[in-house]
């Protein structure tokens, strides 16, 4: 608890000197409130006691509770500190993107200490997804959608200015074995083995197909939030703003276009939605990215885009867990069953694979394994919906 305690009053006096060189006079900060954050990481609110006119009424204060080290031996945990730093630098730099994350007033490397905007405390996404009111919770979602088809197309074309940032920072930032792609042969065929399913010989032609645009995007490479979960989207009582960007990279900009039709893969809030509030969501999102990215105004290459993009989300799953694991027995951490994510995000792949034309081999490969597990998982075969959205649903469904 000590170290603890020397440990924010290090960060605060950092936060202090960053503040000063920023706005040009001494800045006298609180001893702060903590916000969570996590074992690599500290987050503090603090109040401004004292400083130049300019300084705001509070800030956010983040510290790296790892050793900083030379960029040839870095951390995991400080390589993600030093993604969210660049990313919100990189973003809040730009006229065009500064309005969609916290402003960045500056930071120490040496002391692994940067200081934010702070939003206040706002009203989140999943708020209005576990509320109860539909009309408010799709108008959420409408604005986040759009958010980040801006997000996306503003950062269209300026990947060099963000690698700059983060080259600064930390040099090493070679993606890692995940970003290659390759695994989604083996994660298929291993769950078809697993299931006494056949994959037909063209299943392999069309995931070389994906693996390929998804490690070069082409005019879909975008910078994308990457865990763009409902709690790190906040209406701030005037905007919607994005924050916690320790995934921020550039890649295919679907990926991250599909979070509604895919419900948040890398968020605990999960649970289905109607497929007409996806439909009027994506077209939101879509409006938006053809605005930097004009070749998403071209159906077959959005389509195939989406699909590829699903089909990558769905496979994923197997690295949080594993089909072993849930054969034996399920688990329930806040809100949809492991089974019944599995059982959603397959679905959802295979829909858009027969809706809109693409990939049909591996979405019928998809098909078949999901059949064979809703046999085996009976209950898990309709999964609850978000509480918004039960007004909206026939009493039968």
């Amino acid at each position: 608890m000590k170290q603890q305690n020397v440990a924010l009053q290090a960060a605060i006096a950092t936060a202090e000197k960053i503040l000063a060189d920023t706005f040009g006079g001494k800045v006298q900060l609180d001893k702060g409130k903590e916000l969570g954050g996590s074992e690599r990481t500290i987050v503090l609110r603090c109040h401004v006691l004292d400083g130049p006119t300019a300084v705001p009424a509070s800030v956010i204060v983040k510290r790296s509770m790892m050793p900083i080290f030379d960029s040839d031996t870095i951390s995991e945990p400080s390589w993600l500190f030093f993604n969210d730093w660049a990313s919100v630098e990189f973003l809040s730099r730009g006229e065009a993107t500064s309005s969609l994350v916290p402003t960045f007033y500056g930071g120490d490397r040496a002391a692994g200490v940067f200081v934010l905007e702070d939003l206040g405390q706002g009203r989140r996404l999943d708020h209005y997804l576990l509320g109860n009111d539909s009309v408010a919770a799709e108008q959420a979602l409408q604005a986040y959608a759009a958010l980040h088809g801006r997000l996306h197309a503003l950062s269209c074309g300026k990947r060099a200015e963000y690698l700059r940032i983060r080259e600064r920072l930390d040099s090493s930032i070679s993606d890692a074995t995940y970003y290659n792609y390759r695994w989604l042969f083996p994660t298929l065929h291993k769950i078809a083995a697993t299931l006494n399913i056949s994959v037909p010989s063209k299943v392999d032609e069309e995931l070389g197909i994906v693996t390929a645009s998804l490690v070069d995007p082409g005019p879909f490479l975008s910078f994308v939030q990457s865990d763009a979960a409902p709690d790190n989207c906040l209406f701030d009582g005037t905007a919607w703003r994005l924050f916690d960007f320790e995934g921020g990279r550039y890649t295919h900009a679907l990926l991250e276009g599909v979070y509604c039709r895919m419900p948040f893969p890398t968020c605990w809030c999960v649970y289905r939605m109607p497929e007409t509030v996806i439909e009027r969501v994506e077209a939101a999102y879509r409006a938006e990215l053809v605005q930097g990215c004009p070749e998403a105004a071209d159906d077959s290459l959005f389509y195939s885009g989406v699909v590829g993009a699903c089909v990558a989300w769905a496979l994923n799953f197997q690295f949080l867990c594993p089909l072993e694991k849930m054969l034996e027995s399920d688990r329930c951490l806040v809100a949809l069953t492991d089974r019944e994510r599995f059982l959603l995000y397959l679905n959802a792949a295979v829909r858009v694979s027969e809706n809109f034309h693409h990939f049909a081999e591996t979405g019928a490969t998809l098909r078949a394994i999901a059949v064979e597990l809703e046999r085996l998982w009976p209950e898990a075969t309709s999964p609850s919906y978000y509480p918004a959205f039960l007004p909206l649903l026939p009493m039968h469904d």
